[in-house]
Formats: C-alpha cells, sequence, structure tokens
C-alpha cells in the first residue's frame, strides 16, 4: 500500500510472516516541477540517521530500522503505532496541543546537546552532500538568484552555516516529519542528517510554525503559544544557539518557502508579499526582530 512520501522517495507499507513494515526507496528526480536531483543513495544516511536517533533520545523517538539495501536505495522500518498523529496535519486543522511543541523543542535540544558531545558522529555523519543538494541549492541559492538584492547577504549566511560544524543536524526537522501524541513524539525523514550547524534545525522547524501562523485562516493564540514553548523547551535542554545567526537562517527559510524550489502547499492561503517583506527583514536586520515569538531570541543576539 504506497504512502505519502513527500517529494524525494517513494514510501510503501509492505506485509511480511513478522507482520508490517515501512519500506522507503529515495528517489533520484524529486516529484516537483523544478528540475531538482539529488543522489539516492542517501537512503542509507536516513536509515543511519534514524538509528543515530534511537541512540541518542530512546527507541521511542525514532522508528526501529529493519533492513537497509544500499544497491536499490531502500531500507525498512517499523510501523509506528496508529494513537500517533502528523503533527503538520494537526496543525492545519487547527488542533493545537501545547504538549506537542514542547516535546519537539526538548527532543531537538537533546538531540543537539547529546550528540555534540559523541565525537564519533562527527565522522559518520561527515557526508554533507545531500545537505547541499536538498537544502543549500533549492532553498538558499535559489532565493538568491530571484532576489539579487538579497544575495550577498544570503552568501554571508551560507559561509556561516556550511562552517558551523558541532551536532548531529536532522535537516528536515518540520511538523511534516513528527508524529505526536500529546509529550509523546516520533521523529522521521532523516535524510540529509549530517553533521552542521544546530541553528538549522530549528530555523527549519520555526519557518513552518511562523508559515501556518501567517495562514489567513490560522489558529493565531494557540499556535503562537506553541512558538513560545518550542523555543522555550529547546532553550532549556538544547545549546545556546538562539542568535542572530539563527534568525537569518529563517528568514532564508521561510523566503525559500515562497519562492525556493519546494513552496508550502497552503500558498494560497498566505498574503505572500507581506511574509516576503517579513522574511527579508530577519535577513537584513536580525538584531531588529520582534513580534510573532521572536522576542524571545534577542536575549542572544548580540
Amino acid at each position: 500500500m504506497p504512502l505519502d512520501g513527500g517529494v524525494s522517495s517513494d514510501i510503501r507499507i509492505i506485509s511480511t510472516p513478522q507482520g508490517k513494515q515501512v519500506v522507503k526507496r529515495a528517489l533520484g528526480k524529486l516529484k516537483v516541477e523544478a528540475e531538482w536531483f539529488s543522489d539516492p543513495a542517501r537512503s542509507s544516511i536516513e536509515a543511519e540517521g534514524l538509528s543515530a536517533i534511537a541512540m541518542l533520545l530512546g527507541q521511542a523517538h525514532a522508528p526501529k530500522v529493519l533492513w537497509v539495501d544500499e544497491t536499490s536505495h531502500q531500507f525498512a522500518m517499523e510501523l509506528i503505532k496508529p494513537r500517533f498523529r502528523n503533527w503538520k496535519r494537526q496543525l492545519l486543522r487547527g488542533d493545537i496541543d501545547i504538549a506537542n511543541a514542547v516535546a519537539a523543542g526538548r527532543l531537538l535540544g537533546q538531540l543537539h546537546i547529546k550528540s555534540s558531545r559523541d565525537p564519533s558522529l562527527a565522522a559518520r555523519f561527515a557526508n554533507t552532500g545531500p545537505f547541499v543538494e536538498l537544502r543549500i541549492r533549492p532553498f538558499f541559492e535559489r532565493i538568491a538568484q530571484r532576489n539579487p538584492a538579497l544575495a550577498p547577504s544570503i552568501a554571508e549566511i551560507v559561509l556561516e552555516l556550511r562552517a558551523t560544524r558541532n551536532a548531529l543536524v536532522h535537516g528536515d526537522y518540520s511538523p511534516k516529519n513528527l508524529l505526536v501524541d500529546g509529550h509523546d513524539m516520533v521523529i522521521l525523514d532523516c535524510e540529509v542528517a549530517h553533521w552542521g550547524d544546530p541553528r538549522f534545525d530549528v530555523a527549519f522547524c520555526l519557518a513552518h510554525l511562523l508559515l501556518k501562523l501567517f495562514r489567513r485562516t490560522a489558529s493565531t493564540p494557540p499556535l503562537l503559544s506553541s512558538i513560545l514553548a518550542f523555543l522555550a523547551a529547546y532553550r532549556r535542554h538544547g545549546p545556546t544557539v538562539i542568535d542572530r545567526y539563527l534568525v537569518r537562517q529563517l528568514g532564508c527559510l521561510v523566503l525559500a518557502r515562497l519562492e525556493g524550489d519546494s513552496p508550502v502547499d497552503y500558498l494560497a492561503d498566505l498574503d505572500a508579499n507581506e511574509v516576503k517583506r517579513f522574511a527579508t527583514e530577519l535577513i537584513l536586520r536580525p538584531d531588529e526582530c520582534t513580534g510573532f515569538g521572536l522576542d524571545i531570541m534577542r536575549n542572544d543576539s548580540k
């Protein structure tokens, strides 16, 4: 039975004598209009990433990897219990539980702080190729091409991002890849996992939460509370990375979800001009960010 695998993979449930399994196969050409390619060998990185998350956070927070076939760029993992729900779908429906945001911030903070203390992970996740193919080029470089006035600032941000390497970075830490049940959470889809800048994960998740807040049909007060809860939980459990550099990455990622190769699937519900003005301010004037829960970031921004 096929499952929704996003744009980068084919995913299906298969039945075996041991029970049902989820088989995921990485694609070389992503399922988007743009000519977007990535080495499908990243499948083995994802399997390794899920195992690392289980080691660092506990098996309850990542599906167990059952087998890996590097030749066909696929692997199998356990089927997650049906009590868990996709956090993105919950948020878009207005079904907002602050406990989900707390869990997301806490687990991300723990992933970063615990991995930073394990030097063996730096070698295991030294390959940044998929991150460049699936994040740097289609997000940062694409918006720089489409916004020449911002290009010098974006180039600076990319240099800083690529130079900072001190923790295991998930690379796709967004609500669509988090399965939730109150404070319980399972983390999926780490095919661009690498040893890098933990700010990226925080900014990536925060960009998705902020974009949902910008929707015309958004449940604004509970969404704002979720943003604050996510940031507060991360600060409590993670490294000290909530600063002006993170804010600038955030601006790029928000803009990329409007004008990059993988825009959000609810663009029609956004005032694109308003969102772009907001993202541009974050890129050019990170020390002045206020509102939308970003005031909490100013304490470390100098």
